[in-house]
Formats: C-alpha cells, sequence, structure tokens
C-alpha cells in the first residue's frame, strides 16, 4: 500500500489502483485476496478453486503480509500458503504464519507451519516445543484425527475451526497476532469480487447491514440479498437493521446522484413457517418525489448501492479494507473521479480495486496506481520518472504507444489485422 513507500503520508487514507489490459492479471489480485480471506476465516477451499491455478501447474503459493500496530505493538505478521491440485480439486499443501518486528534486520520467528506429506496423519506442526504445551501425549490422536478431518474438508491446517482454538491457548504475544489478523481478516476486511457486483445484472441487489454481533458487543455488516423482481421478506430484527442502513446510505447516496434516495414500502408482516414474524416488503427509488420499484433503475445506481455501505465504513474506520474488483463498471467515469478524489483526500481506511477508466489517473497521486505489465514474472510496477507536472493518464498512453517503461506494458494489437480477420470470419459469395 501507498503508506508504505518513501514521502507518502501516512496519516491520509490509502488507495491503490490497479490499471492494465484485459486479461493481465488484475482479477487474479482479488481472487488471491478472497481465497486468503477463507482459509484465514477458517472456511473451506471453494469448487472451482484448482481453476484459479496456471494452467499446466500443479501448485500455486499466495504470501500476504499484514502490518500490526497499536500501543507498544509494531510487528509484520505474514501468512503464507501452497494451494496444490490432485485427482479431486485443490486442497492446503503447505502453510505458516510467521511474525517480525517492523525494524531494519529483525529477527523472523515462526509462529505456526505446516507441511502435508504424503499421508495427512504424518503431519506436524512446528515450532513443536510451543505445540506440545497445548496438547498433551494424550490428545495427540485427537490431533491427527483433526488434520484428517481437516485434509478432507480442505481447509487452512492453521486457521481450521478446531485447531485455531488449540493455538489461542499459548497466550503468548506470538498468538495475539494470529489472533488479530483473524479478527481483522473477519470484521475489517471487505472484499467485492466481480461474481458479486454482477448480481444487480439480474436483480439481485445486496444491500449491505450493519448489526451488532451478539458473542463480542461491536458492529459487523452483513449482507441482505434483495430479489427485486418480486416483494422480499426479513425477519422483523434484521429489518430494522435494515432500515437504519438504508437511512445511513441516504444521507450520502442524495450527494452521488443529487434527488435520490431508497424507499421501503411495506406490504405488512407474515409469519414464517418456524413461526416467525416477517415484513412483507418492495425497495423503492424515490427521486425529485417520483417513486419506482428499484429493479427499473439503471445498473450503475445499483452497483452503488451494493458498494455504498461498506465506502462509509471503511472510509471512517481506520485500519480497515474495502477491495473492489472492476470498480468502474457501470459507473460515470467523471463520478468515479470525483469518489476516489473524495476518498484520497479524506479517507481513514484502505481502499484496493480494478478498473479500466482512465479519467482517475489524472486525479490520483501516481503513487496509488499500479500497472499490470506483459511479463508474467514481473506483473506489475509503478510509472518511473513522473514529473509532478505530468498528467499519469497521458504519460500511460503514450507508455503503451512509444514505450519508455522499464517493462513493456501492453501486449501490442494491430487494427488492421482485427479488421481483416472480422471480414474473413464468414464467407461472402
Amino acid at each position: 500500500m501507498p503508506n508504505r513507500l518513501p514521502g507518502y503520508d501516512p496519516e491520509k487514507g490509502e488507495l491503490l489502483g490497479i490499471y492494465g489490459q484485459n486479461g493481465s492479471g488484475k482479477t487474479s489480485v482479488v481472487n488471491a485476496i478472497i481465497l486468503l480471506q477463507r482459509l484465514i476465516c477458517g472456511l473451506p477451499l471453494e469448487a472451482d478453486t484448482a481453476s484459479l491455478i496456471t494452467c499446466g501447474e500443479k501448485e500455486a503459493t499466495l504470501s500476504i503480509l499484514f502490518s500490526i500496530e497499536g500501543g507498544t505493538c509494531n510487528h509484520v505478521a505474514q501468512y503464507t500458503v501452497t494451494i496444490g491440485v490432485d485427482t479431486d480439486g485443490a486442497r492446503v499443501k503447505q502453510e505458516s504464519f510467521t511474525m517480525k518486528a517492523n525494524a531494519p534486520k529483525a529477527r523472523t520467528n515462526i509462529v505456526a507451519e505446516f507441511t502435508e506429506p504424503a499421508l495427512p496423519s504424518e503431519a506436524e506442526f512446528v515450532p513443536v516445543a510451543s505445540f506440545n504445551k497445548v496438547v498433551s501425549s494424550s490428545s495427540r490422536q485427537d490431533l491427527i484425527i483433526n488434520k484428517v478431518l481437516t485434509y478432507q474438508e480442505r481447509t487452512s491446517y492453521i486457521f481450521n475451526q478446531r485447531m485455531y482454538p488449540l493455538f489461542l491457548k499459548l497466550e503468548t504475544e506470538a498468538v495475539d497476532l494470529l489472533r488479530a489478523v483473524r479478527c481483522y481478516v473477519e470484521r475489517n476486511l471487505y472484499v467485492i469480487g466481480h461474481s458479486k457486483s454482477g448480481l444487480v445484472n439480474v436483480n439481485l441487489q445486496p444491500i449491505p447491514i450493519t448489526h451488532t454481533d451478539s458473542n463480542c458487543d461491536c458492529s459487523a455488516v452483513g449482507t441482505c440479498l434483495i430479489n427485486l423482481n418480486a416483494p422480499s421478506t426479513l425477519p422483523l430484527p434484521i429489518y430494522q437493521e435494515f432500515k437504519q442502513s438504508l437511512a445511513h446510505m441516504n444521507q450520502v447516496m442524495c450527494k452521488i446522484i443529487p434527488g435520490f434516495n431508497l424507499q421501503v414500502r411495506e406490504l405488512g408482516l407474515e409469519l414464517s413457517s418456524l413461526n416467525e414474524e416477517l415484513m412483507r416488503m418492495e425497495l423503492l427509488a424515490s427521486r425529485q418525489g417520483m417513486e419506482i420499484p428499484l429493479k427499473f433503475e439503471s445498473d450503475g445506481i445499483k452497483k452503488i448501492i451494493s458498494l455504498l455501505l461498506y465506502w462509509i465504513i471503511v472510509s471512517n474506520t481506520p485500519g480497515s479494507c474495502l477491495i473492489v474488483d472492476e470498480l468502474d463498471a457501470s459507473i460515470f467515469e467523471y463520478l468515479l473521479g470525483e469518489l476516489l478524489s473524495v476518498w484520497e483526500e479524506n479517507a481513514q481506511g484502505q481502499l484496493i480495486f480494478t478498473a479500466h477508466n482512465l479519467h482517475p489517473l489524472e486525479m490520483l497521486d501516481k503513487r496509488s496506481v499500479v500497472f499490470t505489465t506483459v511479463d508474467p514474472n514481473h506483473r506489475f510496477i509503478r510509472m518511473k520518472n513522473i514529473k509532478t507536472s505530468n498528467n499519469l493518464r497521458d504519460v500511460y498512453l503514450r507508455s503503451i504507444f512509444i514505450g519508455g517503461q522499464e517493462l513493456e506494458l501492453y501486449e501490442e494489437t494491430n487494427k488492421t489485422e482485427i479488421a481483416r480477420a472480422i471480414r474473413k470470419t464468414i464467407p461472402r459469395d
């Protein structure tokens, strides 16, 4: 992120845009973080995980760094995992969680590390001395059973629902960092992949809502998926939170789209099969006193609605991060530039996004943007030799046309050859 770069103001909200041609690896970044988020939350790998690994390769390794700061704590934690493919899909082959002080020449310490041998029952964690404190010889058989189950369930060996609580018993600074990363990923990391944002195209409207988690008395963010093609029902407690979230969104929505706000048409109460009271309702778009069902609004407005509460929360919460794939899809380019400019000037959290629209490049700090290259071994770079008077958009386009950067940014296409190929596709009499 930009505030790790020399000369960048660490008090500013961080923003990182990823730009490049189609198929150059932008969405791969988002998919990688979604995969890491699932593993750290103790969830199983999805059925199509194997499709994320490069064709012809049997495994892929992902690594993510977290900066953990607060009070006297100033550490860097690293989680690394290798995903392998076998005959029945993908599963975790190796993983480690390490820590070190955020200082030059600091020593890296292993908190937990696991490597899967030929048989999952033979696998052992390291460091052994630490793990033996929480696993007595009498329970080692249970540990082996847990490992076998983890293998079958395709979850993380470190963060799965049986193993992770054992680590917490150590009550050391290292385990505090493990807990901090788990808590951050569960509660402060929001990832909107293309599959989620694409729901609006079929009139399934994701509406983020805030609710209080009874387990820890703190606010969390969930999502209600509202079918715009027919009236929807929500349990009464969730409906109250839903209306409160709409009220927060409307305060900002009317400034983004002048005069626009969301309304709920209540259609009455009904009982579920479990005798639970449900509110039957319909979402409306209201503008200048005119109300229409939200399903008739543009995809751009639906896209903004699906992101807005996450945007508000992360913008106002230091130590939180929002990641959005194809942020610019369906959003007017001038409005997108204004929103990103507001974020860079006022936000407290982090935003990572992929996009194709180049207008924001004219407004953002050059250190807030990375570009994809055609070199798969060096996929992302920042522009060099950019003066304060340079227009980053113009420099990027010029670099595509005539070069000038250390790596090639665009795999060349020839419009004459494209036109000839189109003409020759259909035989002519």
